[in-house]
């Protein structure tokens, strides 16, 4: 019998066996689907963050504006300078905005136009007179009177929220012909009639780097740049290269060649400034020329399309003749395509690159300030709306006490690190405020030239070591007891803390002295007395003192606290001496003045706020006695003692912070320096914090500080050493602000001579003194 043909059985699974390869058609409609679906997603998503993220305008930010009015404190020099740090050109036509000259004691300008805070002022052409150090006059070039005219701020930053990037964003109106035309010359020459991807591009590009040897042109479009910088990883695959030919032909589908063109030109990646991405050729404008986008040349429009095809390989920086070259390139080609003349294109190709100053393209961001600037608008705006609505928040940042600041610091904690192997690794921060109104003036969060890092000035807190004793003598000095003669016993002392221990303080050169005044003892920064003083108070006094004085910052009544032992960082410090600074009135280091919708309407403004915490009778005698800490105490080294400012050195233990404070009239600045890693780096207050702040003084120069006017005080002439009433016949003397009910003991042998005033008055029978003005 013949045997049955044993059936075989199929690898394929049954539904595709009896489906998809009996029906092909059904095959191409299955996959059509799962395609269709792919795309609709893809769709739902480019186009739903491509909306969001093109109209996404992030906060500007800007530092506050130069006033130029009679009478101002300004040279031609500083004002030249502060044009320049604007990006403005010596022209002397002064055919556009951002040009000026400069002549004789004159300097002329033509003024972009700029919203302000109170409204936008329009391009201006002004001159300028000077004599001396000082404004004679501003008028308009025709000659008409302005009482005061405002140079525009500078752009210090934004608020774009994702990865570090920063950009400008530019309105269509703002972005020039060149530079749209140019990037379909030079990157894609189909883009006005391609779909999305474009072969013959490809094809072409291939043909032209294979001839060339290198990278000369890129095939993708510039809608596949586009959907690369937005919405795909750098990865170099089949299946990536096809989603991204997917993504380019759905937002040509989506949306107009020209909104493709401008995001372009809003989004594509620049450079790297250091953790900030420059994205968009409008801060790539500022930041490789330090001008608006729609100043620039042939010349310069041309180096921004030169990086687009790689700005680390052709980084005009690090660069300059790769990036000059492939620029003279891209030169020849808008000439070819008549976008620029031939006379322009040989005139713009033998010019060098021009670019601005490494500082100057990267010191427009000054990511310290930065910080300080985001922690208080947090406070107020989510960051989500700082990110994304077009703000402008007007600032108190002043560009030139920020260079200042920094570049004393630099060259003062380099000349340290040099002197001593336990410093090499040496750190400094520092504030500068307004004195009398808190307003932020610049902010150091550590060296070099800015770019950023670790902050200091915000995050660093550290022990404030003799920062802190002058608030222990305003506590007893606002007693009815307490007055700058007072004396206070310098010796030794043993304490039994609640935990079993003995604290057992020292002066610093472990030498008493008994008996002495306080001004002595805070002058020269005694120890042993400022604990005494602070036991006869009592420490909770001190502390609760110190607290109303910082409502955010309420120290623990321990012994320690007296000597410093508070941790802080120098913003806070700046809070606390804004309270002497101002004259008694506290008021929180400010950065941000005003926001404006994108509209240019207030929002919000920042006013000055302040509260009066200390009477101006303790003011005035802690002034004297800050004055005598620079004249002859802990400060007498600085190259300013004698001028009248106000200071205080400060040490923590085993030297491992250097602190100091001083104010003017016009600047109050703190600085610290220290290792990150708290060793020890053998600095005091005197001979490290305090060189920074004197190489940050010595282009400024200092200013009297007000004096007012107190119906029960007297200035008597005693002893620096004893407090004793004294005269400067017999006795080494220091003028002093007594209570008029005080009675001083006299010096033996050294009665003070009345003044002839004081004769007078007594003889004519007067009983008060006269107010002293």
């Amino acid at each position: 019998m013949p045997r049955k043909a044993k059936a075989t059985q199929s690898r394929w699974p049954f539904w595709l066996r009896w489906g998809f390869l009996k029906y092909p058609t059904t095959l191409l409609v299955a996959l059509g689907v799962l395609l269709a679906g792919y795309l609709f997603r893809v769709d739902r998503t480019i186009t739903k963050t491509f909306e969001g993220r093109r109209w996404s305008i992030p906060a500007q930010i800007y530092a506050a504006p130069v006033e130029v009015y009679p009478g101002a404190a300004l040279t031609p020099i500083s004002v030249r300078r502060e044009l320049e740090r604007l990006g403005y050109q010596n022209r002397p036509n002064l055919a556009t905005p951002g040009s000026f000259s400069v002549a004789p004691n004159t300097l002329i300008a033509h003024l972009r136009g700029f919203h302000f805070i109170d409204g936008y002022r329009g391009t201006r052409k002004i001159r300028i007179r000077f004599q001396t150090d000082s404004v004679v006059s501003v008028t308009e070039l025709e000659g008409e009177e302005i009482p005061l005219m405002r140079l525009e701020p500078a752009l210090i930053g934004s608020f774009f929220a994702n990865h570090g990037e920063d950009r400008i964003v530019l309105p269509p109106e703002q972005i020039p012909p060149l530079l749209r035309a140019g990037l379909k010359s030079i990157e894609d020459r189909n883009f006005d009639k391609h779909v999305g991807f474009d072969l013959r591009g490809i094809l072409r590009a291939l043909w032209v780097n294979l001839r060339s040897g290198r990278a000369e042109q890129g095939g993708s479009t510039l809608t596949q740049q586009l959907v690369k910088s937005y919405f795909l990883d750098n990865r170099r695959t089949l299946g990536r290269k096809l989603r991204e030919v997917a993504m380019a032909v759905i937002l040509e589908a989506r949306f107009t060649k020209e909104d493709l063109l401008d995001a372009y030109i809003n989004e594509i990646y620049l450079a790297q400034d250091g953790v900030r991405a420059i994205h968009g050729f409008g801060l790539g404008s500022q930041f490789y020329f330090n001008k608006p986008l729609q100043e620039l040349a042939a010349e310069e429009i041309a180096l921004l399309l030169t990086v687009i095809r790689g700005p680390s390989y052709y980084n005009p920086y690090r660069n300059p003749q790769r990036a000059k070259e492939r620029r003279n390139r891209i030169l020849a080609q808008l000439a070819r395509d008549n976008l620029i003349d031939h006379q322009t294109q040989q005139n713009a190709s033998q010019k060098p690159l021009q670019l601005a100053g490494r500082t100057k393209a990267r010191g427009a961001y000054y990511p310290a300030f930065m910080d300080l600037v985001r922690a208080q608008l947090y406070e107020s705006y989510p960051k989500e709306e700082l990110a994304s609505v077009g703000l402008k928040i007007f600032t108190t940042l002043n560009p030139g006490v920020q260079d200042q600041l920094q570049r004393a610091a630099n060259e003062s904690v380099s000349k340290l690190k040099a002197s001593d192997e336990r410093r090499s690794e040496l750190q400094v921060s520092g504030i500068v405020s307004q004195a009398q109104t808190g307003e932020v003036l610049a902010i150091l969060g550590g060296t070099g030239d800015g770019r950023g890092g670790y902050n200091r000035a915000l995050k660093t807190q550290r022990p404030v070591g003799s920062l802190l004793k002058p608030f222990v003598y305003l506590s007893a000095i606002e007693q009815d007891d307490f007055h700058l003669a007072t004396q206070v016993v310098d010796a030794p002392i043993r304490l039994d803390l609640p935990n079993g221990d003995v604290w057992e303080p020292h002066n610093f050169n472990d030498e008493y002295y008994g008996s002495v005044p306080l001004v002595r003892a805070l002058a020269d920064s005694l120890n042993l007395a400022t604990v005494q003083l602070s036991l006869q108070l009592g420490i909770e006094v001190v502390a609760q003192r110190i607290g109303e004085l910082l409502p955010n910052h309420q120290p623990k009544p321990y012994p320690a606290l007296v000597l410093g032992a508070m941790d802080m960082n120098v913003i806070t410090a700046a809070e606390l001496y804004g309270t002497l600074a101002s004259g008694g009135f506290h008021t929180r280091p400010k950065s941000v003045v005003a926001v404006l919708d994108e509209t240019g309407q207030p929002l919000t403004r920042y006013p000055i706020a302040t509260d009066q915490v200390i009477g101006v009778e303790a003011v005035s005698q802690i002034d004297q006695a800050l004055t005598l800490v620079m004249n002859r105490g802990t400060g007498r080294g600085s190259r300013h003692s004698g001028t009248g400012v106000r200071g205080k050195t400060g040490t923590s233990n085993e030297f491992r912070d250097s602190w100091f404070a001083g104010y003017d009239a016009n600047y109050l600045a703190v600085v610290w320096l220290g290792n990150d890693d708290n060793s020890p780096m053998g600095l005091t207050g005197s001979s490290g914090a305090l060189k920074v702040w004197d190489a940050f003084m010595l282009n400024n120069p200092v200013r009297g500080l007000p004096q007012y006017a107190l119906t029960d005080y007297t200035e008597q002439t005693v002893e620096y050493s004893s407090g004793f009433s004294a005269n400067a016949d017999c006795a080494d003397v220091v003028s002093l602000l007594i209570p008029q009910s005080a009675q001083l003991p006299a010096k033996p042998g050294c009665t003070r001579r009345p003044r002839l005033g004081e004769r007078l008055r007594k003889w004519l029978g007067g009983g008060k003194q006269k107010p002293r003005e």
